[in-house]
């Protein structure tokens, strides 16, 4: 298989090249793997984690906030393991959450090397970006109406302004709309298993 050097890696996941999200793939996804197998997750848990973890990088590229100390490799795996660890409230050398500077690649990795340190705020990271699929996911289950006044409303939109759009009568109609539209949205969301299990990990 085709070696890439780090900075190659970088510019492929900031362009989502194909070629390199397949190398990191087989890369770096066996050995997430066996971290997530080996702390009680299975292959479709790591799966997942890897795309959240290429998300997070991608997001962390786009705002020049993207800081690794070692290498690529280095940093993606702890950054996944630390993702892990925190959502599933594992300790590991006391706590992952307050003390990332404990994880390593692997237990038998090399100790020469330079540890990451992803910092907390990778997991709120982490959080933002599940919340935003829970919501998109049940955003598109809304009727027509619901979506185009919920999206007029993040718009900053005045209520006089959907008024019109929508053909209301008035603006507290609009209002009122938005209140049940957004109602509705929220119930659907609190109802989500995994929205459920997400608030319950973040408290």
């Amino acid at each position: 298989m085709e070696k890439y050097s780090d900075k190659a890696v970088l510019i492929g996941i900031r362009d989502r090249k194909d070629n390199i999200l397949e190398y990191l793939y087989k890369e770096l996804f066996p050995q997430i793997k066996r971290v997530i197998n080996k702390h009680g997750g299975d292959e479709q848990d790591a799966r997942d984690l890897f795309q959240e973890g290429l998300i997070i990088v991608f997001q962390r590229l786009k705002n020049n906030d993207l800081v690794i100390k070692s290498s690529f490799n280095n940093y993606f795996i702890v950054l996944c393991k630390f993702i892990w660890f925190r959502q599933n409230n594992i300790k590991h050398n006391h706590n992952a959450a307050e003390n990332i500077e404990n994880l390593s690649l692997e237990e038998d990795s090399d100790p020469g090397k330079v540890q990451e340190h992803p910092g907390v705020s990778v997991y709120e990271e982490y959080v933002a970006n599940k919340s935003e699929k829970i919501f998109q996911r049940h955003y598109r289950k809304l009727s027509p109406d619901c979506k185009k006044v919920i999206k007029m409303f993040y718009r900053k939109k005045p209520f006089r302004e959907i008024a019109k759009k929508m053909i209301y009568t008035n603006e507290d109609y609009a209002r009122r709309k938005k209140y049940l539209c957004m109602q509705q949205l929220m119930k659907m969301i609190k109802q989500d298993p995994e929205y459920i299990e997400l608030k319950k990990n973040v408290n």
